[in-house]
């Protein structure tokens, strides 16, 4: 693995050192009421790492608990991976149900009904990927997260 970034002189750009990082070193978020339910750690977007065309998130659903349902506008479809844990996922209105499991992947187009249950005995994790720079309106935890830290990314310490 590099470290530098790159050779000088031989056409290759220095990386800053925040494009790689630890996502448990990155502050997770909980909004108001909901700190014993969930936690939302930003990323990849603009603020975190300049990234106009991607947005990257690890959310952890702590087990019995549930996300409540929602969707987001064209053209902001959603990608999950699971990491770890067991969940039901509800997509669409009627809803239909999937369980989730690790290394299970769902596509959630745009303007889909979507919600999450923690089904199993541990923390349900999960990265979801959506295109382009969020903007308000489109996710209510990044939209709190910005209102509430100033800013949709932190580092702990």
């Amino acid at each position: 693995m590099s470290t530098s970034g790159g050779i000088a002189g031989k056409g290759v750009k220095k990386v800053s050192h925040k494009l790689v990082f630890r996502a448990k070193d990155v502050a997770g978020f909980s909004p108001r009421g909901a700190e014993d339910s969930y936690v939302s750690r930003m990323l990849i977007d603009k603020e975190s790492v300049g990234s106009a065309a991607l947005v990257m998130n690890h959310f952890t659903l702590r087990p019995g608990k549930r996300s409540e349902p929602g969707s987001h506008p064209d053209p902001y479809d959603e990608v999950y991976y699971v990491l770890r844990g067991r969940a039901l996922l509800q997509l669409g209105d009627p809803p239909e149900v999937f369980e989730l499991e690790p290394d299970t992947v769902a596509f959630i187009p745009s303007g889909t009904s979507h919600s999450l249950e923690n089904i199993g005995t541990e923390d349900l994790e999960l990265i979801t990927l959506m295109p382009g720079q969020l903007r308000e309106g489109v996710n209510t935890v990044y939209d709190e997260r910005r209102r509430t830290w100033g800013t949709s990314f932190r580092l702990v310490n």
